[in-house]
């Protein structure tokens, strides 16, 4: 099932549906991608075409940011958990891989930071990383290369963390290339594995406040990210509030 938003949809709505449905597709034999909104991709969708267009190719989307569950909550009378794979990584899926005996080929971040990560995944999780490659290449004419190593090791699984809309595209434009049939993006993931960047504390996480433990971090990177994010979203959010009580 399905729940639109304006140009865009939601159809993973809680923590236990997400895992069923990684864990159903380690076990299958489908080319799978799991994408994820939050205010900034549904700000991206509405202003940037080729995002749109390769967003919403996603087998799966999630929402992984608070202002979208409230937004679901206000406007479609539909309850929805708000759910995030760093989160969910190590609450339950660093086991499934691990269990699973998954390979997983990791792709992201700067040089320093994605050898830390498959590390960090190897020797703590006991994840078998066959692989792993920074996200600074070109990703036109570099991509055959890198499409090249991916497929060596023969990956289950590819989480790719090079920034939106920039993974999104990337993924959607070379998935038929791609021999991995889990495909996430995880947009800063691997700088909180490696302790790059802490974790909100768990009272954040769904009051909302959860981004401006982000900007804190990285205020240069995020401010103007959030500023026209956010204001893009409560400005739908009031348009709707208004269209609301001229219906009433």
């Amino acid at each position: 099932m399905k729940h639109q938003l304006e140009n865009c949809f939601v159809n993973i709505f809680n923590n236990r549906e997400y895992f069923e449905a990684i864990q159903n597709s380690l076990r299958g034999k489908n080319k799978v991608t799991f994408f994820y909104l939050n205010s900034y991709s549904f700000y991206l969708v509405n202003k940037n075409k080729e995002f749109k267009d390769a967003f919403n190719k996603a087998d799966f989307i999630i929402a992984d940011g608070y202002s979208i569950v409230w937004l679901f909550k206000k406007l479609k009378k539909v309850q929805i958990e708000k759910v995030v794979f760093t989160y969910s990584f190590f609450d339950n899926l660093a086991y499934l891989f691990s269990n699973e005996s998954s390979k997983v080929f990791i792709l992201g971040s700067t040089q320093s930071v994605i050898e830390k990560s498959a590390e960090v995944m190897n020797k703590e999780f006991k994840i078998n990383v066959v692989g792993y490659s920074n996200g600074f290449f070109d990703t036109g004419s570099g991509s055959a290369e890198i499409i090249e190593r991916i497929n060596k090791t023969g990956p289950d699984i590819l989480i790719c963390g090079m920034g939106m809309p920039r993974s999104e595209i990337w993924i959607q434009n070379n998935l038929d290339k791609i021999n991995a049939r889990l495909i996430f993006s995880v947009g800063g993931f691997f700088d909180f594995l490696t302790k790059e960047n802490k974790m909100a504390p768990e009272w954040m996480y769904n009051s909302g406040l959860e981004w401006l433990h982000r900007l804190v971090q990285e205020p240069r990177r995020l401010f103007k990210r959030y500023l026209v994010a956010n204001m893009y979203l409560l400005t739908f959010m009031l348009k709707q509030y208004l269209k609301i009580k001229l219906v009433h």
